[in-house]
């Protein structure tokens, strides 16, 4: 891969794939290793000491506090908005063709419906409502599918990025478009499995409520087929959350569609809650910084129209667009509406890629891996020197050099006296035994320092 150098399988400056985590066999370290199903890696260090986690980019690698979570996703944004808004603003260019097509082939219909409307107090017939609502909304579902196509597109550009971004990596745009369009298709088939059956399930159970309504007259009929509606759509909220994880399981572990969404929901137990209220707040604030960007563009827009085409009558409350108004208007909303999206496109994105980090990191001691792949070593971590990032290999033992050591005894002679013999014996087991346990070691010694 390339990019930020590749993911964590596919280490610069010392870091070593890690098993089935290795480039090809899943995508991040530490994924499917057995034995690793245990807490964080960075938890309480030598004689109680508390280490300091390292934090090579975005992500300090260790179990991760909320608020950390909320910081990582801004972060990501403000470091690589290159990577992040470059291939998704040519994207978005795209997508736009379409809309200002259709915006341009419907307002001169939308202006007709809307200048057919009775004046008050008449009441507008069923026929002068659907030919005012339906422009609106095929404009509002080409509107609704542009943004699935962008998001399809922002999961796998957004989760690369964040890849990166953990790591501390350098990435261009063209890096992360290279890397991302790989798993588009996957992407695609991904969002298929999941909100195909709930809209499936949606659309039946409003069609059988309009059908047992209708055939029964019943209020009652309704109201039940109301509140069962509204548990599916509940129910099925509920998975989406819990799926959070699913597109980055998708990219970062080189997975199939059906296999990401079974190892998200095992991956996303018992966080349901946690992954709601961060997505819900970081889309909050997304959609406060649109609003306040956005804010200057509709005043504009709605200045401008009045001061140009649109012709207030006096003498009645009826407002007459003149010629290219409601194109103009149409043209110019969908735009905003447009850049409102690439604005906050890639931030959902990067909120389930942190929770993926997060539970790896707290289920399967992922921050061990990323340290590595990052080419930190646990002593640095902990706080200690390193002495050198790799130590030399062993001398041979044949070449080994003579350290401080019992002298080697000399080699037995004759003995020059006839009372010499009963001390020799002697003598020779007190020499064996001074160098036996002394060489021993000796010998040993240069593996055991090294």
């Amino acid at each position: 891969m390339s990019g930020d150098g590749g993911g964590p399988g596919q280490q610069q400056g010392g870091g070593q794939p890690y098993g089935q985590g290795a480039p090809g066999q899943g995508g991040w370290p530490g994924y499917g290793r057995p034995g690793w199903n245990g807490g964080g890696g960075w938890g309480q260090g030598p004689w109680g000491a508390v280490p300091v986690a390292p934090k090579p980019g975005v992500l300090p690698l260790r179990p991760l506090a909320f608020g950390e979570m909320f910081s990582a996703v801004f972060d990501t944004v403000r470091r690589y908005s290159g990577a992040l808004y470059l291939p998704l603003a040519v994207v978005t260019g795209v997508l736009a063709v379409p809309m200002v097509v259709v915006s341009v082939l419907l307002a001169g219909r939308l202006r007709d419906a809307f200048e057919a409307l009775p004046q008050a107090p008449d009441e507008p017939t069923g026929d002068q409502l659907w030919a005012l609502f339906w422009p609106l909304m095929v404009i509002f579902g080409l509107f609704l599918l542009l943004g699935i196509v962008q998001y399809v597109v922002a999961g796998p550009l957004a989760t690369v990025v964040l890849r990166a971004a953990t790591l501390g990596r350098r990435m261009t745009a063209g890096q992360a478009w290279k890397e991302a369009r790989q798993r588009i298709g996957a992407s695609v088939a991904s969002m298929a499995l999941l909100y195909g059956p709930l809209l499936v399930l949606n659309v039946l159970l409003v069609g059988l409520v309009v059908l047992l309504g209708v055939a029964t007259g019943s209020p009652a009929v309704f109201l039940l087929m109301f509140l069962l509606s509204a548990v599916v759509g509940l129910g099925g909220f509920y998975v989406v959350v819990r799926l959070a994880p699913q597109v980055p399981v998708l990219v970062l572990e080189d997975s199939t569609a059906r296999a990401a969404i079974g190892r998200a929901w095992q991956l996303n137990r018992g966080n349901w809650w946690r992954s709601f209220g961060l997505t819900a707040l970081v889309t909050l604030i997304g959609r406060i910084a649109v609003g306040v960007i956005s804010y200057p563009l509709t005043m504009i827009l709605s200045v401008a129209v009045p001061l140009t085409s649109m012709d207030l009558q006096s003498d009645s409350s009826r407002v007459e667009f003149g010629d290219g108004t409601m194109t103009f208007l149409l043209v110019g909303y969908s735009l905003v509406m447009l850049l409102g999206m690439l604005a906050t496109g890639p931030l959902v994105p990067l909120v389930n890629g942190v929770l993926y980090i997060d539970r790896r990191i707290r289920n399967e001691r992922l921050d061990i891996a990323l340290a590595e792949a990052a080419g930190i070593h646990f002593a640095e971590a902990y706080g200690y020197a390193q002495q050198s990032a790799q130590p030399a290999p062993p001398a041979p033992y044949g070449q080994q050099p003579a350290a401080p050591s019992a002298p080697v005894p000399a080699q037995p002679t004759a003995p020059a006296e006839p009372a010499a013999p009963a001390a020799a014996p002697t003598a020779a087991p007190a020499a064996d035994s001074a160098a036996g346990p002394t060489a021993a070691p000796n010998s040993e010694e240069g593996p055991a320092g090294q």
